[in-house]
C-alpha cells in the first residue's frame, strides 16, 4: 500500500514535467501538401515521411513530381537545430544527382512543416501538414 501512495504522486509529476513531446514528433503518419520553386515557377504536390534517428536527427523521404510528369523521390537527413515544447527548427543538405546539392531550413510543429530549400538554381518551398 505504501508504495501505491507513492508511486502515484511520481507518476502525476512525471506527466507534469515532461515537456510536449507530440508537438516535436514528425514520426508517424504521412504528411502531404506541396512544393513551390521560385525561380521557375513550378508547384506541385508533395509527400513526406519522416523517422527519428537514434542521434535525435530525422531521415525524411520526400515524393512528388517535377513539372507535373517526372515523379521524384530523395532522402535527406534533417538535423535539429533547436527544441522547444510547440516546435522544431532543422536543417539539412543534399545532393541530388542531375541537379546539384541543396540546402533545407525547417520549422515544424505536430501538425506542419515547412520548409525553405535552394541550391545554385532552384529555391522554394515545401508546406505540408497532417
Amino acid at each position: 500500500m505504501n508504495a501505491i501512495r507513492w508511486s502515484l504522486p511520481l507518476v502525476l509529476g512525471f506527466i507534469v514535467l515532461v515537456p510536449n513531446l507530440s508537438a516535436q514528433e514528425l514520426n508517424g503518419g504521412g504528411w502531404r501538401g506541396k512544393w513551390t520553386d521560385d525561380n521557375a515557377g513550378h508547384e506541385d504536390r508533395l509527400r513526406a515521411r519522416f523517422r527519428l534517428t537514434r542521434t535525435g536527427d530525422y531521415r525524411a523521404v520526400f515524393t512528388g513530381k517535377f513539372a507535373q510528369v517526372i515523379p521524384f523521390v530523395f532522402v535527406t537527413r534533417l538535423n535539429v537545430v533547436e527544441r522547444t515544447d510547440d516546435h522544431v527548427i532543422l536543417s539539412g543538405s543534399s545532393m541530388l544527382p542531375g541537379f546539384g546539392r541543396f540546402t533545407y531550413d525547417a520549422v515544424a510543429d505536430s501538425h506542419n512543416f515547412n520548409a525553405h530549400y535552394s541550391s545554385r538554381r532552384w529555391f522554394g518551398d515545401f508546406i505540408l501538414n497532417r
